[in-house]
């Protein structure tokens, strides 16, 4: 049967139905009619199809890649890709269509591809486009361009920029960047992370830890082990937000605890009538 018939009666079954089960089931069974090389043509014709119709086909397309396939079978799926990039690149409404079926298929594309797509990405420099590279390279670490997740993390500043950054970049590409990463990401726990993989002891760095991040720099000192008086200590677990969401004393406490200091814990303690005090002035001031 011509691929023209199979995609007739799929339309006719992506729409309504007296029993929905019923469609749903006869749609993914006509999709299990189509040749590797139709599905590649029909997910290029179903670019403006409902979702219903994209997600049959393309997840068909990737559960055919359990299995080898053949030079023939790589050839429509790189054909697939081109075809779809020029139909993208001429028709902003079907943009993200193309991009999450792309980011869907990148790992089973062979490796010329595959940079082709990052580049692409790359080049247009959205957040939407570099979320995309974020992801891929981080499903496919071997594709991780830390020259690139910098360069887009200056930019924008990110944090999942730098989140990349701080998992997948070198201990020897991090450690140049730390106290960049410390004075402009927000995010104690990816400062650390950097700091952890990157082996860093560099103290202008660590002061920024210890200036903006009070309960990321505590953490730090009882994983490495740094020098810390009791009198410090206590100081930046006071430095510590305490408010639901957003935090961090818990982090301070527990680092705390780590490095045995009981004294500090006692004071902590003692103390807690004065930090629901400061937490609650905290509040009132964000939401007056």
């Amino acid at each position: 049967m011509k691929l023209e018939d199979i995609l007739e009666r799929i339309t006719a079954v992506s729409g309504e139905w007296p029993n929905p089960t019923d469609a749903r089931s006869l749609l993914h069974a006509y999709v299990s009619c189509l040749s590797f090389s139709d599905l590649c043509v029909a997910i290029e014709q179903c670019l403006d199809a409902p979702v219903v119709v994209r997600l049959a086909l393309r997840g068909r397309l990737l559960r055919l890649f359990g299995e080898k396939l053949s030079d023939e079978e790589r050839g429509h799926l790189i054909s697939l890709v081109e075809r779809t990039t020029i139909i993208a690149d001429a028709s902003v409404r079907v943009r993200q269509t193309v991009d999450a079926l792309h980011s869907a298929l990148i790992g089973h594309m062979p490796l010329p591809t595959q940079h082709a797509v990052l580049e692409r990405w790359v080049d247009r420099g959205t957040r939407g486009s570099m979320a995309r590279w974020l992801r891929a390279v981080r499903d496919n670490p071997s594709l991780f361009d830390a020259v690139v997740a910098l360069a887009y993390w200056q930019a924008s500043r990110d944090p999942r920029a730098a989140k990349s950054l701080a998992y997948q970049a070198s201990p020897e590409a991090l450690r140049p960047i730390i106290s960049e990463l410390a004075n402009h990401c927000g995010e104690g726990w990816i400062v650390s992370k950097a700091f952890l993989r990157a082996c860093c002891d560099d103290e202008e760095a660590l002061d920024i830890v210890r200036s903006k991040h009070p309960a990321t720099y505590l953490y730090l000192c009882a994983k490495l082990k740094l020098p810390l008086s009791n009198d410090d200590a206590f100081e930046l677990v006071w430095a510590c937000p305490g408010i639901a969401i957003e935090g961090d004393r818990g982090l301070a406490i527990w680092a705390i605890g780590q490095m045995g200091r009981v004294e500090v814990l006692d004071r902590i303690r003692d103390s807690a009538e004065m930090l629901f005090e400061k937490d609650m002035a905290e509040l009132h001031m964000r939401y007056r």
